[in-house]
């Protein structure tokens, strides 16, 4: 089975639905009724933006926030604009965030900009900064190894950098990107000229309120939109905008994926994926979901979507309250690389997995290559090894009755990508709908927050740091 939207997205299930050892046409009857509830559910957040509980849910409204005042008032749209000059005025942008303050962004900038942007010449980038991000790891290590960059970029250029620190997040206590925006603005301080740009709550948080007091510039984090879900808001726009990403374009993208994936499962492939997936962890044991993108500048999209999966559908309770365990491991691969490691298990290890597949039809760069086995001329394209490569690994898991689906986009554009991961938004709402669970919260990840800021002795949190010494000591 295969579906394709315009030939810009197509979606290949014929190695995890219709034959007898992965998902078929019986599964899908027996499952009719939950995948037509799954698809009134999303329609119904569509229509009210209100999600499980009554939460606000808008994620299906980001598709048009250039065009209307739900996520983004037309005041905000007007300075967003003008972000496109104030990147050029920089000679360095720091990109502060985590999660999905961080991912989407990271794999924007690896898909169109990639590892030898910050070695590119002014022009050549056409006048648009450096870019670095901070804040997505506790490590000072890395952050302090970002400062000397930095000063030792000082020295060759022999003036003060203008660096400008884009502090994204929601709530402004996360710790990771509050505390890497802390050091960095001491550490640069006496070297660089220092400007800020914020991305957090509109009206609350420690960092709004920072921000309010210092006169910088804020953007808003749209209420009813989960860090996971905010590449087209803000919190990628924002970013976007700074280094030249033309944003329109990734979000028509988006908007087209909306508007094609509405109906029934016949013609909805987002519907469609997301029923197979969900059938073959309920019926056929599947535990763990590899998402394998084929090409160098998309690994940093699997990373992406592992957030997105793992976050989504990881949860412990249905809307009901009832216990379920639902959800699949998230492993991020990248092909060829993983092929000669990673790719062994997936072969002949436990049947307990679904190997996702992406590509890229038309690759932007060729490189001939001599290979001598025989062939005429002997010169073969990486871009068809790299493709061949993909379609050689489902193939091999079909012979060994392993599932896979394949995602191809046309090209790598903005239009492609923006479609690409909003498809993704819209499998993965479908999926939790038919799970019965709330797929915009993620209360496991605050619980860890708690305990953390606990142990970092927070006020307040004076019990639960006694319980986890406690804790502590019997395991001693």
């Amino acid at each position: 089975m295969k579906f394709s939207l315009d030939k810009h997205l197509d979606v290949d299930l014929q190695y995890i639905f219709g034959s007898k050892w992965n998902v078929n046409a019986e599964d899908l009857q027996n499952y009719e009724a939950v995948i037509s509830n799954a698809a009134k559910r999303v329609q119904r957040i569509r229509k009210t933006g209100k999600g499980p509980g009554g939460k606000a849910v808008l994620f299906s409204r980001l598709p048009y926030i250039l065009d209307e005042n739900v996520l983004m008032a037309a005041e905000e749209r007007l300075r967003l604009e003008r972000l496109d000059g104030i990147g050029k005025e920089q000679d360095v942008l720091i990109s502060i965030g985590i999660g999905g303050s961080y991912l989407g962004n990271q794999a924007i900038f690896d898909i169109f900009y990639g590892p030898y942007w910050n070695m590119r010449s002014r022009r050549e980038r056409n006048g648009y900064p450096q870019v670095f991000f901070a804040g997505q790891n506790a490590d000072p290590a890395a952050l302090m190894d970002l400062v000397r960059q930095l000063r030792r970029e000082r020295d060759r250029c022999g003036r003060k950098l203008r660096v400008l620190l884009l502090i994204i997040s929601k709530s402004g206590t996360t710790v990771e990107p509050m505390a890497a925006f802390h050091v960095l603005r001491r550490e640069l301080s006496d070297f660089c000229e220092l400007s800020f740009i914020t991305v957090t709550d509109r009206n609350t948080g420690k960092l709004h309120e920072l921000a309010e007091r210092e006169g910088w510039e804020q953007f808003a984090v749209p209420e009813g939109i989960g860090g996971r879900f905010s590449v087209f808001s803000q919190v990628g726009l924002v970013w976007g905008k700074l280094v030249g990403l033309d944003i329109r374009a990734f979000l028509d993208g988006a908007r087209f994926v909306e508007e094609h994936c509405r109906g029934k499962i016949s013609d909805n492939p987002a519907l469609m994926l997301a029923a197979v997936k969900f059938i073959a962890m309920k019926e056929y044991g599947v535990a763990a979901e590899v998402i394998m993108p084929y090409g160098a500048g998309l690994r940093a999209l699997g990373w992406w979507y592992a957030q997105l999966l793992g976050e989504s559908l990881g949860k412990k309770f249905d809307n009901h309250g009832n216990i379920i365990y639902n959800g699949r491991i998230p492993v991020a691969c990248v092909g060829t690389t993983d092929m000669h490691s990673l790719t062994q298990e997936h072969q002949q290890g436990k049947k307990n997995k679904i190997v996702q597949f992406i590509s890229v039809r038309n690759l932007p760069d060729k490189a001939d290559f001599f290979c001598d086995d025989g062939r005429a001329g002997g010169m073969v394209d990486l871009g068809m090894l790299l493709n061949a490569a993909a379609r050689s690994n489902q193939e091999a898991l079909a012979q060994e009755e392993r599932m896979s689906c394949a995602v191809e986009i046309e090209k790598l554009t903005e239009f492609h990508i923006g479609m690409l991961m909003y498809f993704f938004f819209l499998a993965t709402a479908y999926e939790g709908a038919m799970a019965d669970i709330n797929t915009y919260d993620q209360p496991g990840v605050e619980d860890y927050k708690k305990n953390m800021f606990a142990l970092l002795g927070k006020p307040g949190t004076e019990a639960r740091r006694a319980e986890l010494d406690a804790r502590m000591g019997q395991a001693a």
